[in-house]
């Protein structure tokens, strides 16, 4: 189990070149890729989005790759080609010849014909020819965000295995206060004819009539159910090595809308502080639960 949060960093080079992949990952119902090149490699993006598809589930991830010459601060200095300043020399020196010119071609003159001298900054590498290396440094990122992601996610899996277990300790409290719960209703109910100057006897027909009829009004066992099974889905999906978080976010709605039926039915005191409780504790799990992929 992943958490959508992480970062990573890869660093690799070649001929001439030093390549450098950052990704970072948030959290989002669905996949999002931002894909930021150096222009020269604006091809490439097809290429990165695949790999990055490859490693992500969900979640928005934000994809920088950076390209320097290899030469560090020297790249900045201007170099010699001196196989132009030869073709060049050749070139001048002969139409000096042809023109009949006098004087001598000067370094100053050679130096400042286009070509000569040059700016490894200025140059552009060949996409192709340095994918590899991008490759490389971009699947160490991936590999430290997800390795990021794995770790954040075991804890966001160790919190809410302890918020489910505090939910079961709710229900099967709720499911304990059941038997109290009718009594209490028949004896409300005998209160009331006794008021009315209708007194009845314990085994009256008519007071077990409407006792069962209160019963199966207010009856919550099928909730309790409900979300013992809800419990049991949630362990075996945060058991599981498979993205989860949509799975457990539908299963989170569904424990809500239970445990409002079942506060609404049960008309008890003590069962609707428990259901209130239950109900904070679900809007903590839902923001778990939106980190998770």
């Amino acid at each position: 189990m992943e958490s959508m949060t992480g970062h990573g960093r890869g660093t690799s080079s070649t001929e001439g070149w030093r390549l450098t992949a950052e990704c970072s990952s948030v959290n989002r119902k669905g996949v999002e890729i931002a894909v930021a090149l150096p222009k020269p490699l604006s091809s490439l993006e097809t290429k990165v989005r695949e790999q990055v598809q490859k490693a992500v589930g969900r979640g928005r991830v934000n994809v920088t790759i950076t390209i320097e010459s290899a030469g560090g601060s020297g790249s900045q200095q201007g170099v010699i080609d001196k196989e132009a300043a030869q073709r060049i020399l050749k070139e001048l020196r002969d139409l000096k010849e042809e023109l009949s010119l006098t004087g001598e071609v000067s370094l100053e003159l050679l130096l400042r014909s286009p070509g000569v001298l040059k700016n490894p900054a200025e140059a552009t590498p060949d996409p192709e020819a340095v994918w590899p290396s991008v490759n490389d440094a971009l699947l160490q990122a991936l590999e430290r965000m997800t390795a990021m992601r794995r770790k954040e996610g075991a804890h966001l899996v160790a919190d809410l295995l302890k918020r489910i277990k505090i939910l079961e300790a709710a229900v099967k409290a709720v499911r304990g206060r059941v038997p109290a719960l009718l009594r209490h209703r028949r004896d409300y109910l005998k209160e009331r004819l006794l008021e009315l100057g209708t007194p009845v006897s314990a085994d009256d027909p008519v007071l077990a009539r409407e006792l069962a009829f209160m019963a199966e009004r207010s009856d919550i066992t099928e909730e309790l159910t409900r979300l013992e099974s809800h419990f049991t889905q949630c362990r075996e999906a945060l058991a599981s090595d498979q993205p989860a978080g949509r799975t457990l976010d539908y299963l989170a709605q569904e424990m809500f809308r239970e445990f409002n039926t079942l506060g609404n039915k049960a008309s008890d005191a003590a069962i609707s502080r428990r259901v209130v409780q239950s109900k904070a504790e679900l809007d903590r799990i839902r923001e778990q639960v939106a980190n998770l992929e």
